[in-house]
């Protein structure tokens, strides 16, 4: 359910080998300031205790300027480019009714005409192979530049690829030729002779559930597997049809009351803080392509080099290696996954005679950046005479661009969503990602969760209504607990507080206190309501691969590397705190968005393909001060790597009796991932390195002989000192000092994966057996050169029917909300929130606090704010700009009146830290729906609530 997630080696490798063996490099950039002086920036002022951070990692740079993003670097700026510089325009299609005839630049006098003009000509002459995720539906045409005499695939497909001299001529030529409608030229509008249709982006979801009323699943994606009701090719879809049969006979039958609606969210930009921008430059000498991106698909950005040039073993377009620069990705929130933007930088690159820049302005990143899905959702719901639910029936329609992109693992999302936080014992979901001639759509703000949340939950509340019955009080009634089912058949492991969440909203004054607070503002005249809505929010794609390394040096300071990219939601400061549990101290460097690195863990997928980031890659040689402020250029050496590890062979049917093999290798920076699964793999790599390196080193300084039987789990860390009974406090420096002298294991590297549990295998070290929740390992001693890889053994892997679980892991949420509306004007105002949140252990609670604050004004832009037309008039005609568009500024939030309960953790091993960026999102919007309807008593179902709405509503 979740290969999508999957980073394939399997196709890199058959690139790599037709290209005769492409080596791949990264590197990360320096700040602003390190580029000045050649110095350290930033310090260990951001570390508190241990486990603990005084502010970001990155905190000072970022407000002293030094914090520096892809944007902000030129050619000069990278050691060994030329400092020759080519920038490059993106020109795009404003029309997807008419064929594009031609493409004039006579506007341009001969100083200002382009070096290159790219089109797709010319990727099809040169045989570029794109990427899946830039195919269109099937019935348009298959090129990623639009093609002349054909018609756009959609409004913003790029056109041409214009790659002036320099950043003057540029920029003059830019003057002349953007909002110019003589640019591009069309033909007239083709005459349609029916509605053009397109099938959904493939795989589309079709979830059937029934649960009967002795609790036992009687059908289920988990007990008889993803079927299509549609159709009969198995007997599992003919099962599939007749239980949706039998529960539509149900609906009018069995006396519910049955509930229908129509529900709509809208196209919205993330606006995260810089637009895409990059450098790449096509080293010919060396066959070397060189990228620096922000981004946070480091791996899909690998995979999408090695697929345009794979069919290029020879001549100026043959790429042997790929050296990926990463930048910090000034914001992310999904808008920068699986984006096209790195495509055209390679493009450009393979087409200029040297260093080229592409950096969006705002109008440009509108125009093509990455938007959230809107979305169509159909539902019915039922309920008996006592409010329990008993069936819902949903057709969720999400709108996405004309590509591919992520839109239908968004789409699959929003069904998992379908049931919000409720037990539902019958249910049919059918989640669809549509084609549009809208900009691309993806992965952005929730994956697919706010569009179903706000359906589900606006339902709720009209259920509530017409029953009579407290709102709050119905959700608490349905809510999910541990052993219910989601609506895949997935069993629920763990305790789920969503009960517990509608008790403490219940209590709140907020919320006791809404009608006489209501008649005090009527008698201002202003209107006032409260809302709630509960979110059960996944976190993680169902089945993670993640991969962490740590090492100590003779001082005890900690390095760790992490495949994981901070967005700015705080990464790498969870992950550095993350250190200190096991190992007494955090981390003082952070080296993140690294792939080649894990590559000496030597995996294989099932088909024995080796998986990583290249078969071929040679370890990067770095050099520097032994601190770094992550994303800095200056790194220690690298070890150089071993020889790649050869597959086992095994004749067993199961893929995990091969000890190299794993399901999950890594995925991008995304599904909010940090706070589980990443700092699961830093822990674990801290325990390792303290059970086999840390921990021998101090029995050493306690001259213990081999007999005491003093364990590592008996000591603990007090301030940075180890802590044994009945023994002398140990300095953790002067126990890194003493495993430097005895050259004992000074770095540990992990990878682990998580479906529905950790896989947990046996590894025997120095003569010791550990079981770790790990499915790989390698250890380096000091002074070593090269990682020890380490045989797993015993290993319980997943169980079978987790593979089609699609989620199991949750944060619940809720929201309460408060409005003021002015009738006059129709304007309302959010005038108070209180969010709920169970995130189990928190790592950085300020960390938590922001990410609720952004949410909510993430939130209440979504609510009432934001809107993109998805065909004409849209942004993709490239005309807008935040004139237009309009976000959610400081006078839109409740300042001050933000209010945050998380709930305290559970004891272990129901403790563990929750992803929660999405989680905290999902309730806001329909909260604030809800607290509308309360308000006006009228039911607004579609998004944005605007005071044009309001104010028709309230005159009707």
């Amino acid at each position: 359910m979740t290969d999508h997630f999957v980073f394939s080696r399997r196709q890199i490798l058959k690139s790599a080998v037709a290209a005769g063996g492409i080596t791949v490099i990264f590197n990360s950039l320096p700040s602003m300031a390190q580029r000045a002086s050649g110095g350290q920036s930033g310090g260990s002022g951001w570390m508190g205790p241990p486990g603990k951070a005084r502010f970001r990692i990155e905190g000072l740079p970022k407000v002293t300027g030094q914090k520096i993003y892809a944007r902000d670097f030129r050619a000069r700026d990278m050691k060994g480019w030329p400092t020759t510089e080519r920038y490059a325009m993106v020109l795009r299609a404003t029309s997807a009714d008419r064929p594009l005839l031609a493409i004039d630049l006579s506007m341009l006098p001969p100083e200002l005409q382009p070096r290159r003009v790219v089109t797709a000509v010319d990727l099809a002459s040169d045989g570029i192979q794109l990427p899946s995720s830039t195919t269109p539906p099937d019935g348009r045409q298959k090129v990623f530049l639009a093609a002349l005499n054909q018609v756009p695939a959609y409004l913003g497909q790029p056109v041409a690829l214009l790659i002036f001299e320099n950043y003057y001529v540029f920029r003059d030529a830019s003057r002349l030729l953007r909002f110019n409608s003589e640019v591009l030229q069309y033909g007239p509008p083709r005459t349609p002779t029916g509605a053009q249709t397109y099938a959904p982006y493939s795989p589309p979801t079709y979830l059937t559930f029934y649960d009967d009323a002795r609790g036992q699943v009687r059908f289920s994606q988990v007990k008889d597997g993803s079927t299509n009701p549609y159709s009969s090719s198995t007997a599992a879809d003919k099962e599939a049809a007749k239980t949706r049969e039998l529960i539509q006979k149900e609906l009018k039958t069995a006396g519910w009351k049955v509930f229908q609606g129509t529900y709509e969210t809208q196209v919205i930009d993330p606006m995260f803080m810089e637009p895409e921008a990059g450098l790449a430059w096509l080293d010919r000498a060396n066959k070397r392509m060189n990228l620096v991106l922000g981004t946070q698909s480091t791996n899909g950005d690998l995979s999408d080099a090695f697929s345009l040039f794979k069919n290029h073993s020879t001549g100026p377009l043959d790429v042997q290696s790929v050296v990926l620069n990463s930048c910090y990705p000034g914001g992310g929130f999904g808008g920068r996954d699986v984006s096209v933007f790195p495509i055209l930088m390679l493009l450009a690159a393979a087409y200029s005679d040297g260093p080229v820049r592409i950096a969006y302005d705002r109008f440009e990143q509108f125009q093509g950046g990455i938007k959230q899905l809107g979305a169509k959702m159909t539902q019915t719901f039922a309920v008996d005479g006592r409010g329990q639910l008993q069936a819902i029936v949903s057709q969720l329609s999400l709108l996405a661009g004309g590509q591919n992109n992520y839109s239908q693992w968004v789409a699959q999302l929003a069904g998992y969503c379908g049931g919000g936080g409720y037990k539902v014992p019958r249910v049919a979901i059918d989640a669809l990602a549509q084609p549009s001639v809208g900009v691309v759509a993806g992965s952005m703000r929730g994956f697919g969760g706010p569009q179903a949340f706000f359906a589900v939950e606006s339902m709720m509340d009209e259920i509530a209504a017409s029953l009579g019955r407290d709102p709050i009080e119905l959700r608490e009634q349905n809510a999910l607990a541990q052993g219910n089912y989601t609506v895949t058949g997935a069993p629920l492991q763990e305790p789920m507080r969503l009960a517990e969440i509608c008790q403490l909203a219940r209590k709140q004054e907020l919320w006791t206190r809404r009608q006489e607070e209501k008649a005090k503002r009527k008698q201002q005249g202003q209107l006032y309501g409260v809302g709630f809505a509960l979110a059960n929010q996944a976190y993680g794609t169902g089945a993670d691969g993640v991969m962490a390394a740590v090492e100590i040096d003779a001082r005890g300071a900690l390095r760790l590397t992490s495949n994981c990219v901070d967005m700015g939601n705080g990464s790498a400061t969870s992950l550095a705190i993350s250190t200190a549990r096991y190992l007494g101290v955090n981390a003082s460097r952070a080296d993140m968005g690294q792939v080649e690195f894990f590559d000496v863990l030597g995996f294989v997928n099932a088909e024995q393909q080796p998986v990583g980031s290249s078969d071929t890659t040679k370890a990067v040689q770095k050099k520097g001060e032994t601190f770094r402020l992550l994303n800095s250029s200056q790194l220690l050496r690298r070890n150089e790597r071993p020889t790649t590890h050869e597959s086992t062979p095994t004749d067993s049917s199961n893929p995990w009796d091969n000890p190299h093999y794993t399901k999950s290798y890594s995925m991008s920076s995304s599904a909010c991932i940090t706070a589980f699964q990443q700092v699961h793999a830093i822990e674990q790599a801290s325990r390792v390195l303290f059970a086999t390196g840390l921990f021998p080193a101090a029995r050493k300084l306690w001259g213990l002989p081999p007999t005491n039987p003093l364990k590592a789990e008996e000591t603990h860390w007090e301030d940075g000192f180890l802590v044994a009974p009945g023994l002398r406090r140990l300095a953790q420096a002067d126990i890194a000092a003493r495993l430097h002298a005895d050259k004992g294991v000074a770095g540990a590297m992990v990878h682990a994966l998580y479906q529905a549990r950790w896989v947990q295998a046996d590894y025997t070290l120095e003569g010791s057996t550990w079981t770790w929740p790990i499915d790989g390992l390698c250890t380096r001693q000091a002074g070593a050169s090269s990682w020890r890889w380490h045989e797993r053994k015993n290993v319980v892997a997943p169980t079978a029917a987790s593979a089609s679980y699609g989620r199991s892991l949750y944060s619940p949420s809720g929201a309460l909300v408060a409005v003021e509306i002015d009738p006059p004007s129709g304007r309302v105002r959010v005038v108070e929130v209180h969010t709920f949140l169970d995130a189990g252990r928190l790592i950085q609670p300020e960390l938590v606090s922001g990410q609720s604050e952004g949410a909510v004004a993430m939130g209440i832009g979504y609510a009432l704010l934001e809107q993109l037309p998805l065909g004409v008039g849209g942004a993709g005609e490239g005309n807008w700009n935040l004139d237009r568009y309009r976000v959610a500024l400081a006078g839109d939030l409740p300042l001050g009146r933000m209010k945050l309960h998380v709930l305290s953790p559970l004891p272990p091993p129901d403790d563990h830290p929750k992803g929660i960026a999405e989680a905290v999102l999902c309730p806001i919007p329909p909260a604030i729906a809800n607290a509308v309807a309360d308000a006006t008593q009228r039911r607004f179902r579609s998004l944005p609530i605007t005071p044009a709405r309001i104010l028709e509503s309230l005159r009707s």
